[in-house]
């Protein structure tokens, strides 16, 4: 039930902040909600291998995540403002592997993340359904501009292309083997769920989406073979009906009515990356390979001479590029070896469902969405708004935990000593982990007050559309004289 609470918490407030009564705001809702999430489960998860342990160890993912974490963390050692993200950083990473251990010993992992994909593709039917009125309502209205009414809820596409890369490979295990599946009318609707949100990402001509689940399919393929023929199929049988959609409401519809199509194009170049590009890497060779420290984007002197000359960001639309330029190259060297240990596991997992002949739907379709959202994290930086991290901390929590689960038949077990030491540790790292977060939501708090004055002070110089750690970036602070 847990699992299932925290999927309706993180999936429903990514999806449906615009329908959700506000508090701060719904990027500031979601950005304390995410900080608060990741806190409590780091919490949650240590007290529950403290007291109560791990029997089992098939893989030992956290200590290949350890020097990714390790190294957002030491972001706490740079001179700066404000210290949020290097902590929301290691949270997310830490959170969710320590939670996807204390998952992999559900009996009925399997089971559970079916019907975790059920939720999360009923959610997401609701949300094509009103893009459905919406779409309605522009075309009553003349507006032959539909892509930005279809994701509604958002202030920029990229947020919710990053959210449909997150969550499309879900709907082909739904469509397969989610809850009541066998109904031909719940089959149809997971169907019909999937064809809208191809039909949305084709609409709105999200490059870096589209390429990112085209490898992670590629990936899946690989890795699993026949095996995951039957995830394959549904995406491609989903992907058909997005395409049909496509050409009958956004080519057809809008022709008859109005005479001409205004497609959104799909550009073949950088779209303006290039110079904030060049400049992150100009900035990654400053204090190689440490780097300039976090938000220092926000608040360096600007290096190279093409970034001066184009428009300014909060951020380089790459997020490894990002990494490098704050956190150095050593933060990429430090996520090279976890995605080192991740493949190592994966690698055991696909032989072992190829030489068995299991179905691999359910590992192919989380195995599809983190491939796939990190290869959209190359051409965007989105990761980083909260809506994204919400939706991905759980299914990077499930995908991992599916991954340290024990395989069938494997009786791998701790031997006594090394439990007592992974419990001794977590209890020391419960104790840190719930001295530092208070600390660490008051920080955010106060950084979030200082906005609401930047908003007055630095207006029109701060962008809603800019994913840090809140709206406006990073802006020197006006001090009061004591």
């Amino acid at each position: 039930m847990a699992l299932i609470f925290l999927a309706l918490i993180t999936i429903g407030f990514s999806l449906f902040a615009g329908l959700i009564p506000s508090v701060t705001g719904n990027y500031s809702d979601q950005r304390l909600l995410l900080v608060g999430l990741a806190w409590s489960v780091c919490c949650f998860s240590l007290a529950s291998i403290t007291f109560r342990g791990v029997q089992s160890s098939d893989s030992r993912l956290l200590i290949w995540l350890l020097p990714l974490i390790a190294v957002f963390l030491s972001g706490e050692l740079y001179p700066a403002t404000y210290r949020v993200e290097p902590l929301m950083f290691a949270g997310f990473f830490l959170g969710s592997c320590l939670c996807g251990r204390v998952v992999s010993q559900h009996n009925d992992l399997n089971l559970t993340l079916r019907r975790i994909a059920s939720i999360a593709t009923f959610m997401a039917l609701i949300y094509g359904f009103i893009a459905l009125m919406n779409y309605g309502l522009a075309l009553r209205d003349k507006n032959a501009d539909i892509d930005t009414t279809l994701t509604w809820g958002f202030p920029n596409i990229r947020y919710w292309s990053h959210l449909a890369t997150w969550l499309i490979p879900l709907f082909a295990i739904a469509h397969q083997k989610g809850v009541l599946s066998d109904l031909p009318l719940m089959r149809g609707l997971y169907l019909f769920t999937g064809a809208l949100w191809w039909w949305m990402l084709l609409s709105t001509s999200a490059r870096g989406s589209i390429l990112g689940l085209a490898l992670g399919s590629a990936v899946v393929f690989v890795l699993f073979r026949r095996q995951a023929l039957i995830w394959l199929k549904s995406v491609g049988v989903q992907l058909a009906g997005g395409l049909v959609l496509w050409f009958g409401l956004t080519v057809l519809i809008p022709w008859f009515l109005f005479g001409s199509v205004d497609l959104r194009h799909v550009d073949a170049d950088s779209s303006g990356r290039m110079p904030l590009w060049h400049e992150a890497w100009e900035m990654s060779l400053v204090n190689f390979p440490f780097g300039m420290g976090p938000q220092s984007w926000l608040t360096h002197s600007i290096i190279s001479d093409e970034y001066a000359n184009s428009k300014s960001y909060g951020h380089p639309h790459n997020m490894y590029l990002l990494w490098a330029a704050e956190y150095g190259w050593i933060s990429l060297a430090a996520l090279a070896i976890a995605v080192a240990g991740i493949m190592k596991s994966l690698l055991v997992r696909s032989s072992a469902y190829v030489e068995k002949g299991r179905d691999a739907t359910v590992m192919a379709g989380f195995t599809a969405s983190v491939v796939a959202a990190g290869v959209h994290s190359g051409f965007s930086a989105v990761l980083m708004a909260p809506a994204s991290m919400l939706t991905g901390f759980l299914v990077l929590t499930l995908f991992l935990a599916m991954l340290q689960a024990p395989l069938q038949g494997d009786s791998q077990r701790l031997s006594v000593p090394a439990r007592r030491l992974v419990r001794l540790s977590a209890g020391f790292a419960l104790l840190a982990v719930l001295a530092v977060g208070p600390l660490w939501i008051q920080e955010v708090w106060r950084y979030y007050q200082d906005n609401l004055e930047d908003r007055l002070t630095y207006k029109g110089q701060g962008s809603i559309y800019s994913p840090r750690f809140w709206s406006h970036g990073d802006f020197p602070r006006q001090r009061s004289a004591d």
